[in-house]
């Protein structure tokens, strides 16, 4: 590191420069990211609702597992007129020509089902160009602008909505709150930092480089979503991270400098040691939460291998722009940085944090046990931690796949929005129009209509109902008249062997209701179908759903372990210590877990919800409950790093652990309060944003950052510290002797770059 520092002492315009054109040309592209961005959920590979869909594409043609429904709507012409049948055409033409697959409405299927209870609503039921969901959704804004420009009469208007349009949506609200987001938190995060430093300029660099690594982690996002999909939670938790560690890692570097400033220490001399003291701090931190993002590469989900690389992308940029940019900057600016006053060392606030130390050390069972219990307190909720899913409720009135919802409600059922998928196929050789076959598949119907959860089933058993009596003589499809042949291609493949039957529910498919049936249905044993010989598969977005949370959930079991051991071993390394990288992981764990349970207090039980304007969902969504534990685990690390850095530093001059820990704490407490408090504002201002899902993770992220910078590091560190003592750094010396030595060893080993 000392030589990458002297490089860029001695160069600094040079690497400005190359900084420079680097963030132009990330400002270029980053602001265009949102127009790309796809849902937040895709199909698990090999998952059997991703075979289902497979398999349904491949029966029945592409897009046939992702079919729209749109809501075409009449206040004055009712159904029975004529102007009504023709829009509907007039629809259907138009998609037609946009290269849709199909659309199915009351005109061309006569299917009574599909006109709303109201009289003025009908059901239009688009079948996209599309063999993934991703695909699918690149389709929404392609279908919403065909049917603007059919020039329908003013008294019609469509509503394209569905599970499908839901997530498209839910980009374009997410996108939103994160403006919004960022208009609060930048600004309050500009004055914490004018409090902590009293110098407009240092206040400003930790900020205007957080903004730089999030812009060109967002640039390198646009890139690849080219050709992998970038989903709308990338762009959240990309701009949180990047904000959050860009801040914390210039405001360590700065402080420092300032601190040696006021020591006495030339200005160049200051931001040596500054990037070599805190720079070491920095890097760390740094692999500790790339570490975390990386562990998403073991989640057999494609959209969070990208969410992985911007997370990995803006860490690695903020902390090579603390290393190279910020000390190259702060040569040029010089002691201007301290502009209008001059750097002071804050011996009174050093003494307070010492004598606390000393406080805590003398007495650590009097602090050790209460906050134990508090901690306890806050996890122990997570033993009843319950899953939840984004609905289409979550999106705000003025979207349309929201109104659209809100029709199909009220008129049809809200299963439209994404109705079971049951695929029936019989054995090699045979073909479902055998007697037997049919009776089994007429069975498995009136199974489903007679639960009090099934508003509709349609598909092949509709076609057999049509048929009556008429169906035993049908020995394949051909058999049918010319135009139940068409709408018979749409339930049954072409060699007769899969039968698809759709299932209608009355609440939304995301709805506990519906995911508990979609469990049923694929734990039941299908007695009838299987002594028919005939295999019975699930699929549809519910069951999407379920495999998606299986999947996450179901992942942290790898996850876990990587993360753990991965960071014990680096820190090991690091510290040349076993029981201080234990307690790190350790006090790591507590602090992801307390958020848990304050999120399952709030957003599960409802506690203090009303205080923040929430309506409590009843659970925790899984790809929160996810990325919490990678993110918390590595931005923990941050102020982890920094406090034993410090206190390892003072260890190494005095080798008296007492006075280390008292030290380290007098020269961080200070400042670590400071960047959790950004942190806290930062992640927090996500929490009042419109996205249950978005404040769920805000706000989870912003408690257990408040809790990690103050039970943890400001209690739980001196006191564990003091009762440990010297076997703190006890560390195996063949080990050890076999390690290179790293870090920064002291500011006597500094010479000022030439």
């Amino acid at each position: 590191m000392r030589t990458l520092v002297q490089f860029v002492l001695r160069r600094p315009l040079a690497v400005i420069m190359m900084w420079a054109a680097i963030l132009a040309l990330a400002a270029s592209y980053a602001p265009h990211l949102s127009e790309v961005l796809r849902g937040s959920t895709d199909a698990v590979p090999g998952s059997p609702s991703e075979l289902v869909s497979r398999d349904l594409n491949r029966a029945f043609g592409d897009g046939s597992a992702f079919v729209f429904p749109a809501v075409l709507v009449s206040e004055d012409v009712p159904v029975t007129d004529p102007r009504f049948a023709a829009a509907a055409m007039t629809v259907e033409h138009a998609l037609n020509a946009s290269g849709m697959h199909g659309v199915q409405h009351l005109w061309n299927t006569g299917d009574k089902r599909l006109a709303g209870r109201d009289g003025h609503t009908a059901l239009l039921l688009v079948t996209p160009p599309a063999a993934t969901f991703f695909e699918a959704e690149t389709n929404v804004e392609r279908i919403r602008a065909a049917i603007a420009g059919t020039g329908l009469e003013r008294s019609f208007s469509v509503k394209l909505t569905g599970m499908v349009s839901m997530f498209h949506d839910l980009d374009v609200n997410s996108s939103d709150d994160l403006l919004k987001a960022e208009r609060l938190g930048v600004p309050l995060t500009l004055i914490i930092l004018l409090i902590v430093f009293g110098a407009p300029i240092a206040a400003s660099l930790p900020l205007l480089l957080a903004l730089g690594a999030t812009a060109v982690a967002l640039a390198v996002l646009y890139a690849i979503s080219a050709i992998m999909p970038v989903s709308v939670f990338a762009e959240n938790a990309v701009t949180m991270v990047g904000l959050g560690v860009g801040v914390d890692y210039a405001l360590f570097l700065v402080s420092r400098c300032r601190q040696e400033l006021a020591r006495g220490a030339s200005f160049p001399v200051a931001v040596e040691i500054a990037t070599l003291a805190a720079g070491h701090a920095v890097l760390i931190s740094g692999l500790a939460v790339c570490i975390g993002f990386a562990a998403l590469f073991q989640v057999h989900v494609g959209f969070l291998h990208t969410l992985a690389i911007g997370g990995v992308t803006v860490v690695l940029t903020a902390v090579l722009a603390t290393l190279t940019l910020l000390p190259a900057v702060l040569i040029l600016i010089g002691k201007r940085v301290n502009w209008p006053h001059r750097s002071k060392p804050q011996t009174e606030m050093g003494r307070i944090w010492s004598r606390w130390a000393h406080e805590a050390m003398a007495r650590p069972m009097r602090y050790l046990i209460p906050t134990v219990i508090i901690l306890g307190v806050l996890i122990l909720p997570t033993r009843r931690l319950a899953p939840w899913n984004m609905g289409v409720r979550d999106l705000s009135p003025t979207m349309e796949a929201r109104q659209g919802f809100e029709i199909l409600e009220k008129n049809f059922s809200a299963g439209w929005m994404g109705p079971i998928g049951v695929l029936v196929s019989c054995r090699e050789g045979e073909t479902l129009w055998s007697q037997e076959h049919q009776a089994a598949i007429i069975s498995l119907s009136s199974y489903f209509a007679a639960d009090q959860r099934v508003a509709i089933t349609g598909g092949f058993p509709s076609l057999l109902a049509m048929l009556g009596s008429f169906g035993t003589m049908i020995h394949r499809t051909e058999d049918l008249p010319p135009l139940a042949q068409k709408g018979a291609a749409k339930v049954l493949s072409a060699d007769g062997r899969t039968a698809l039957i759709f299932v209608v529910t009355r609440s939304e498919p995301e709805s506990k209701e519906v995911m508990n049936m979609v469990h049923e249905l694929r734990n039941s044993p299908w007695t009838d179908a299987r002594n028919a010989g005939l295999e019975v598969r699930i699929g549809g977005f519910s069951a999407g759903i379920l495999d998606f949370d299986d999947e996450l959930f179901g992942s942290l079991k790898r996850v876990v372990p990587v993360v753990l051991v991965t960071t014990f071993l680096v820190l090991a390394f690091v510290f040349r210590s076993v029981i201080i990288p234990f307690k790190a992981i350790v006090m790591n764990l507590l602090s992801v877990l307390a958020s848990y349970g304050f999120l399952v207090y709030v957003f599960q039980d409802g506690i203090g919800a009303n205080l923040i304007g929430l309506v409590p969902p009843g659970g925790l969504n899984s790809f929160i409950v996810l990325m919490l534990f990678t993110i918390l685990f590595g931005l923990s690390m941050d102020y982890e790093v920094f406090l034993l850095s410090r206190i390892r530093e003072e260890y190494e001059r005095t080798g008296n652990n007492r006075e280390a820990v008292a030290s380290g704490l007098a020269h961080t407490g200070g400042l670590i309060t400071s960047a959790a408090l950004i942190m806290v504002v930062l992640f927090g201002s996500f929490g009042f944003t419109q996205l249950t899902a978005t404040r769920e993770f805000g706000l989870g992220l912003a408690f257990a950052v408040a809790i990690d910078a103050t039970l943890i590091r400001i209690v739980l560190v001196p006191t564990l510290m003091k009762l440990f003592g010297t076997a703190n750094w006890w560390f195996p010396k063949r080990i050890g002797s076999l390690l290179p030595k790293i870090g920064y060893r002291g500011q006597n080993e500094v010479r000022p770059a030439q």
